[in-house]
């Protein structure tokens, strides 16, 4: 029997498209959720900690709204869902014993075998590893893909965090299983502190640190399943869309403030939406940092982009607000991102207009200033001005259900996970650039293991020309020993520069981007132009202090890509 991927490169290969009688949906099947009531819920407080000498990842019982009965989940630490926020101070190491307590997956049913790496036990005895996003690690500490263990077994990560003062957050990273993982618990914030944002806070910005003031927001979409159990498709879908907003483990949650200056720390830790954040009380959000770092100066903005995987550090002030008013964070992004039902065939994907709610409590006004600058004790960020020694060009490409037209695999470089002969091997300590070229209706962001970047700009291309250029130059030819008697099939394209199919000028990054990142979105149909500083010594002034080789991976961060071959190696060598 063919497995699915077999079937994928088969047809691919002779340019039929694809026609898999399991796989056709004349419309995908989206879970309803109960009717839960909005802002009832209390935020739960993330406080930060410092890292354990074990952690444990176990399974849980957890309720994520008082309408909903406690389910099955998963989590880090003794938490029932999620995990502890851990706090570490930069450049003091420190290390810790991930134990694989994990019993019965909760979302068994939707295990899909299908997929790379995938086995029908991780049902019931599921892998785990863990990947600290954002991580200037040591490569037997990243959360490799293929790096996992197994319920009762262990593996021992050490960290050095000698990079800036940033929220990172750690999460699963097991190969084909990461969507369902995540989706079921394992995921919390890895705060870095610094001389500018010591922890305990009392640092020279005067901005929060620790409660009751900074708060993480850790922001998911979810379904559930009548009896209250998570919803997931019992087989893989292109994305995954939920209709409850679920922040720190909680549907639609509630946080009383005080009437003064808050810091959050956001991710947006969903599978596949985008979020564009804004106050229905019409206030400004003010970024003081991104993925990676501080910004040189706050930025203010009327509304924040995260695709999923980012992060962003953000200021409100609610010192000027009444009483008693209740101030809605609102979303207005399309699912998918950026034209919603316009860019597929048959969809009807929840919208998610509001995320949570604040209330103002009593008391008098406390103003506290916001600085005007950011970095105090470390260099101003500029463009790395060191030429790369390379440029890379990189695609987003998918291969299409014939009759539905929505993907069924989806490739970086049209390459597929175990052909780690066509990774690319960046040279450590030097510069690149690569240029990520979406040729897709849709926005992904991407994410970078190892090192931060920066983003040159931007710019739209022509698809039309820019795909019948790239079909030009024909295809590979690949020996597939998956496929009965090993036969070679051609199904891939060697990516060429998009510059001659570019329209209009290339942007530069937006302020609140204009800064050290991991992860990039990347727009639909567009180049994203980014400079990769492959180790410590490759330019000067970088946020980071270590150069390592091995290998890494890079990827969409939208889960159920980078479970579906939307996820690369590359090696950094000597």
């Amino acid at each position: 029997m063919f497995t699915r991927r077999q079937l994928l490169i088969a047809s691919a290969g002779l340019g039929a498209g694809l026609l898999i009688p399991e796989m056709l949906k004349a419309k995908k099947t989206i879970a309803a959720s109960p009717t839960l009531s909005k802002f009832t819920e209390s935020l739960p407080i993330l406080a930060p900690s410092s890292p354990p000498s074990t952690l444990a990842i176990a399974s849980g019982s957890h309720s994520f709204h008082s309408s909903l009965q406690a389910t099955s989940t998963f989590g880090y630490g003794g938490f029932s869902y999620l995990g502890p926020t851990l706090e570490v101070t930069r450049g003091k190491p420190v290390s810790f014993t991930a134990v694989n307590n994990l019993g019965r997956h909760p979302l068994a049913g939707s295990v899909d075998t299908s997929l790379h790496g995938v086995k029908g036990s991780d049902a019931t005895n599921p892998r785990t590893v863990i990947h600290v996003h954002g991580s200037n690690s040591e490569p037997q500490y990243d959360g490799y893909p293929e790096d996992t263990f197994l319920p009762g077994q262990s593996y021992e990560y050490k960290f050095n965090n000698n990079q800036e003062a940033t929220a990172l957050w750690y999460h699963d990273h097991s190969l084909g299983i990461t969507s369902l993982n995540v989706q079921a618990g394992l995921a919390g914030f890895y705060l870095i502190r610094d001389d500018d944002d010591p922890a305990g806070g009392n640092g020279p910005l005067g901005i929060p640190a620790g409660p009751p003031y900074e708060v993480p927001l850790l922001v998911q979409d979810v379904s559930f399943n009548s009896d209250s159990s998570l919803y997931y498709p019992s087989s893989w879908d292109d994305v995954y869309y939920g209709d409850v907003a679920v922040v720190n483990g909680k549907a639609w949650p509630n946080l009383d403030v005080e009437r003064t200056l808050y810091r959050f720390r956001i991710v947006n830790a969903s599978n596949s939406r985008f979020y564009n954040f804004k106050l229905s009380s019409k206030q400004k959000l003010i970024q003081i940092g991104t993925d990676q770092a501080f910004l040189n100066t706050p930025v203010y903005l009327s509304e924040l982009l995260l695709g999923p995987g980012e992060r962003a550090d953000v200021l409100i002030d609610f010192s000027d607000r009444l009483p008693g008013e209740k101030i809605v964070l609102q979303n207005d992004a399309a699912a998918p991102y950026p034209k919603g039902l316009a860019t597929l065939i048959n969809q009807n994907y929840a919208k998610l207009g509001e995320i949570m709610q604040f209330t103002v409590k009593a008391g008098a006004a406390n103003p506290k200033p916001v600085p005007t600058r950011l970095r105090l004790n470390k260099p101003q960020i500029a463009q790395i001005e060191t030429p790369p020694v390379r440029q890379r060009f990189l695609t987003i490409t998918e291969v299409l259900d014939s009759t539905t037209g929505i993907a069924a695999v989806v490739l970086l470089n049209a390459v597929y996970w175990d052909e780690k002969e066509l990774i690319e091997k960046p040279k450590v300590d030097t510069v690149e650039q690569w240029n990520i070229i979406n040729l897709q209706p849709f926005a992904h962001t991407v994410h970078l293991h190892l090192v931060p970047f920066q983003i040159l700009n931007r710019q739209a291309i022509d698809y039309s020309q820019y795909v019948a250029a790239y079909r030009a130059t024909g295809p590979r030819q690949v020996l597939i020993d998956h496929l009965i008697g090993g036969s070679t099939v051609p199904y891939g394209y060697p990516p060429i520069d998009p510059t001659p199919y570019t329209i209009g000028s290339a942007k530069s990054p937006a302020s609140n981007e204009a800064g050290w990142k991991d992860s990039v979105v990347v727009g639909a149909q567009e180049v994203v132009r980014i400079i990769v500083p492959f180790g410590a010594k490759a330019a000067p002034n970088l946020p980071f202090g270590n150069s390592y080789t091995g290998l890494y991976v890079w990827h969409c961060h939208m889960f159920g890509h980078e479970d579906n071959e939307m996820m690369l190696p590359y090696e950094v060598v000597a």
